[in-house]
């Protein structure tokens, strides 16, 4: 199964080693699931960590990545009508997170974004190829 994290997931896990966000990357580790993420969301995670967390759960990020064999999709090149597009349907700092996984042909996103990934009602009427879903929605459907 191919799983798509938000930068917010890897901060979760930094900061809780026993959250769900840590057991879906603890899946990753054991083989169970393929984590996929692009640049953008590592940058994103690790700025936040080193800003609003101590050095140790900076070392536990690092950690977590050398250990969960992650997949860092490229972005491609977007037009301008569908950057336009994108942009009535997410706000602009999501739009690598939303091009990613649809470029990584992954089955689910996993995010802890209520506002906007999870309860964006206008985003699921696009029928998108994936699930967008938190740590314990994931956990729970398909472990």
């Amino acid at each position: 199964m191919n799983v798509f994290l938000d930068a917010n997931i890897f901060f979760a896990a930094a900061r809780s080693p026993h959250g769900g966000s840590s057991f879906v990357l603890e899946l990753a580790k054991a083989g169970s699931i393929t984590l996929m993420t692009v640049e953008y969301a590592l940058f994103e995670a690790e700025r936040a960590i080193h800003k609003k967390l101590s050095i140790e759960h900076v070392w536990r990020h690092y950690q977590n990545l050398q250990q969960c064999n992650l997949i860092v999709q490229p972005i491609p090149a977007i037009e301008p009508p569908v950057a336009a597009l994108l942009e009535r349907i997410v706000p602009v700092k999501d739009i690598p997170i939303l091009i990613g996984a649809i470029h990584a042909h992954v089955d689910v996103l996993v995010t802890l974004d209520r506002q906007h990934f999870l309860g964006n009602t206008l985003l699921r009427r696009f029928h998108l190829p994936f699930e967008i879903m938190n740590p314990r929605e994931f956990l729970t459907k398909y472990f």
